[in-house]
């Protein structure tokens, strides 16, 4: 299956990958953005985890979409002595919010035989940086208009006809998290999330890839599976861990699809104990 994708592979590194190189040599060279503080959940009685084992932040959108610290609420994001933002008003009447799963997800038996294909090795995350998948920016730029990825994936993911402003810019939407069942209409709080973590997918194969190859997982719109919108709380609860140490409550059978989606198409490896874990969650889905 993986050698019948090579043609693919190849077209979404390109896809992926050429945008990159169009990027200004001033963008190049500007210094990483400053993690922000993280935000409260809006729910009281959801407790945040202890172990924010995160470290994808930087992949979360430029400096100026970041959100205060004083902020607590889906809605408007207001910190003193700044103007507040407003997420576009939604249109009245709409039906409920569902989740949009990336592209390419397989189907219940495809992902059983995938799983059974994959190899099994160990995992060494040691030596990973977040930089050696793009350098000091996560996200590509696309298109004459240079719309970077997470901006393309929060237009592709919203359940609704996103709002943009200057062609590029999502400043509407919605959104249903899978990772915790949460509607979310401010783009500000939500992630685009990596299914398979970059130190996850650095540790169990792209260690050795080419630079492009691992720029063009980060940033993959259409190949993989790989790309989701889900909440900033439920991302960072997350953090970088595999399925056999985290999983999405109600959600476990599309996510674990779509983590074998991502690891075939891309031929990483799963450990012992991962591999066993998804058999586990397979054997109790339907679909």
């Amino acid at each position: 299956m993986r050698r019948c994708r090579g043609l693919a592979v190849t077209s979404a590194l390109l896809v992926a990958v050429l945008p990159a190189a169009l990027l200004p040599v001033a963008a190049q060279a500007a210094s990483p953005p400053s993690r922000p503080s993280l935000p409260s959940r809006p729910e009281a009685d959801q407790p945040r985890s202890a172990a924010l084992n995160f470290d994808e932040l930087d992949c979360e959108g430029p400096e100026e979409d970041r959100l205060p610290s004083t902020d607590s609420g889906q809605g408007a994001v207001h910190e003193p002595g700044t103007a507040a933002f407003v997420p576009a008003p939604l249109p009245t009447g709409l039906p409920p919010a569902v989740v949009k799963w990336p592209r390419n997800l397989p189907d219940l038996d495809d992902a059983k035989r995938m799983l059974a294909e994959l190899d099994v090795g160990t995992f060494d995350s040691k030596g990973f940086q977040r930089t050696a998948f793009g350098g000091k920016s996560c996200w590509v730029l696309h298109g004459a208009e240079k719309c970077s990825t997470r901006e393309l994936a929060l237009k592709a993911l919203s359940d609704i006809p996103a709002t943009l402003k200057d062609g590029c810019k999502v400043v509407g939407g919605r959104w249903r998290s899978a990772y915790d069942d949460l509607t979310v209409t401010n783009p500000l709080r939500v992630d685009i999330d990596h299914i398979v973590p970059l130190r996850a997918a650095w540790g169990s194969g792209a260690r050795d890839w080419p630079e492009y190859k691992r720029r063009a997982f980060a940033n993959d719109l259409s190949g993989s599976p790989q790309l989701i919108a889900v909440s900033t709380w439920s991302n960072r609860d997350k953090g970088d861990k595999g399925p056999d140490k985290w999983l999405p409550k109600g959600y476990e059978c599309t996510y674990s699809r779509a983590w074998i989606g991502v690891k075939d198409y891309y031929g990483l490896r799963v450990t012992a104990g991962e591999q066993n874990k998804l058999q586990q969650i397979l054997g109790h889905c339907h679909s």
